[in-house]
Order: structure tokens, then sequence, then C-alpha cells
């Protein structure tokens, strides 16, 4: 079974897992150091101690990105207007492109509140290896116009992270039950 397939697979069987109040711990998210979209550096040294949801996506995406970011921009409203304490985070796996500034435009453009919402970039191998070491999440290919989806493939599940950096769950963003459980584990962890 190739790296891909064994991350999706493990994707698939802790999503299944939602026993319980409050999710249970899988694993470390990581360290990491990136960029965020003022060019400043942004990692996991500025989320420690906070709850956060993390999401991977590309500004040039023409299908699920969209998506992910609407969910995303809906889960902030409802954390905001339910006052729960929780960061966003967005990571580009298409890094080459999506520089500080074109991540700021598409912040912009997308009417995102970046006062708790950070969109992340830097070098591809940096982002590759916090992509499928760090969180698990499956990262395949890079930009080619050419190609169908861009050329790239990757995970489009939300990742919930801990005040620990310890993940919590994979929720699937086309799901609309796991969206709100998302939120309420975010609740539980965030106390």
């Amino acid at each position: 079974m190739n790296k891909l397939a064994a991350l999706f697979l493990a994707l698939a069987l802790v999503a299944c897992d939602r026993g319980g109040d409050e999710p249970r711990v899988l694993y470390p998210a990581g360290k990491f150091a990136l960029t965020d979209q003022s060019g400043a550096e942004f990692g996991s040294t500025q989320l420690a101690g906070k709850t956060w949801i993390a999401a991977f996506f590309f500004t040039r995406c023409p299908t699920i990105c969209p998506k992910i970011t609407r969910r995303m921009k809906d889960l902030q409203f409802t954390a905001k207007s339910k006052r729960i304490n929780v960061r966003f985070v967005s990571i580009s796996v298409d890094p080459e492109n999506d520089t500080p500034p074109v991540l700021s435009d598409y912040a912009k453009k997308n009417e995102l509140d970046t006062t708790t919402w950070t969109l992340l970039t830097g070098d591809y191998e940096t982002v590759k290896k916090t992509t499928l070491e760090g969180f698990k999440v499956a990262l395949e290919g890079k930009a080619d116009a050419a190609a169908p989806e861009m050329g790239i493939m990757h995970g489009s599940h939300l990742v919930l992270v801990d005040k620990a950096g310890q993940i919590r769950g994979y929720y699937r963003t086309s799901d609309d039950h796991e969206m709100r459980q998302i939120m309420v584990h975010a609740a539980k962890i965030a106390k």
C-alpha cells in the first residue's frame, strides 16, 4: 500500500471514531514555522496555548478549496457568535503561487476575518512535510495548469488541534453533521 493510500485509510478510520464527549488525543500536529499573509513568521509557536482548526487549500484551486474556505468562514462566524475561543489556520499547498501578497488578496476578495484566521505559505518542502508528517493529511503533486485539479491532490478534512498542539480529530468538509461536531468538540477543548 503506498503512503497516500495508507494516509487515506488512517484518516477514514479516525474520522469514524467520534465516541465520548471530548475528542481523544490522536497525536501531535508537530512543530512548524511558515509565513502568514502579512509576511510574518507564523506557526506552532504562535498557536501554542490555543485551540485551532486547520485546513489545506490553494488560491487557484478550481474545485474543493472554495467550499473549504466557505466552511471555515461559517465556522468562524459560529465560533464568534457562540464565543468559542478558537483560531483558524489555512495552509496553502501551492506555496510557489500563494505568496503572502496573494494570500492577503485572497483574504480580502473572500472577506475573511484575519483577526482569528491566518493564511499560511512557505517553501514547498516545508509545507509538504508539515502536511504529510505533522497533520497526516494527503498532499501530492505541484501546480500544473494543464492537469486536472491543477495537478494538486490534497486532503479536504479540517483538523482540530488542542492547546497542547495535539490533533483531536479530522472532520469532512462535505458532511454537515461533522461541521457541527467540530464546533462542539472545539468548544469542549477550548475551555
